[in-house]
């Protein structure tokens, strides 16, 4: 192994700096993803990446895709990959194809060590929605984050008659992947857990006082319920985010949702009656 193919002190400290970055915006699935795809395109040298979650049982099921962020992607990058999305292009494109047959956890492949050129420049992937994009080398990194079968993904593009990944940007990738992987679910917000947002009016607006540290009788008072009521959606509070007790569902929407958005959902004094049940 030549030693410029080794990974430089410089570049571990710089995929920490970009976690911690990333950790920093980590309420918010979207911000952190493309503060994530930002920071890879400076650290590998790449004009534009992309990806996100999903679920993938392997080798046995297919992809599903969760979510998609990119950074980078001029806008013809950006229709053709809009494209691919749309008419489900992962499920024929020989990448990911090869993907789902490779063992491992943590997985970072350039395209020419999952499929050879000759595969790769006949296939409906690269010419109608590569090429057209002008999308040359492709350095793919799926890292799962669950034993359930969830998955983050990541994808850095170089343009046509750019060079390849170099062996140490393989593993500067790999590396960096590798470490943020486990924080998704945790420190880094998935688009998987539970969201505030698919709460009804009435189950925002106890979520909000709970949050406030209200018990569950000035919940009641506060909006004009029942404590039965008020008990029982508590209760379905506790199912939607999975969580057994009190401080669990505090801590979990804190996490969620970010410092002080919360305070958006409580009821003004002249609204508590008014809201629907």
């Amino acid at each position: 192994m030549a030693k410029a193919d080794l990974l430089r002190v410089q570049d571990v400290r710089d995929a920490y700096r970009l976690i911690g970055e990333c950790r920093d915006l980590g309420n918010d699935p979207a911000s952190w993803h493309r503060r994530m795809f930002e920071g890879l395109c400076r650290l590998l040298g790449a004009p534009g990446a992309s990806g996100g979650e999903g679920r993938w049982v392997r080798p046995d099921r297919p992809l599903v895709p969760l979510s998609f962020f990119d950074s980078g992607l001029p806008p013809l990058n950006r229709e053709r990959l809009a494209a691919y999305i749309r008419d489900k292009v992962h499920a024929i494109d020989p990448i990911w194809q090869a993907l789902q047959r490779t063992p491992g956890r943590l997985i970072t492949r350039t395209r020419r060590q999952l499929v050879p050129d000759a595969v790769w420049f006949r296939s409906v992937a690269f010419n109608e929605y590569a090429r057209p994009a002008h999308v040359g080398h492709r350095l793919t990194s799926v890292c799962d984050v669950s034993d359930a079968g969830n998955i983050s993904a990541i994808t850095v593009r170089r343009l046509l008659g750019e060079r390849d990944f170099s062996p140490r940007e393989q593993r500067l990738l790999s590396f960096f992947h590798g470490e943020l992987g486990p924080l998704i679910g945790r420190s880094l917000v998935s688009v998987t857990e539970p969201s505030p947002e698919k709460l009804s009016p009435r189950l925002r607006q106890t979520l909000a006082c709970l949050l406030e540290g209200n018990s569950e009788k000035q919940v009641a008072n506060r909006l004009g319920l029942s404590y039965d009521t008020t008990h029982q959606y508590v209760s379905v509070l506790y199912r939607h985010f999975g969580v057994h007790s009190r401080p669990q569902l505090l801590l979990h929407a804190f996490r969620r949702m970010g410092q002080g958005s919360w305070k958006e959902l409580r009821p003004e004094p002249e609204q508590r009656r008014a809201l629907p049940g």
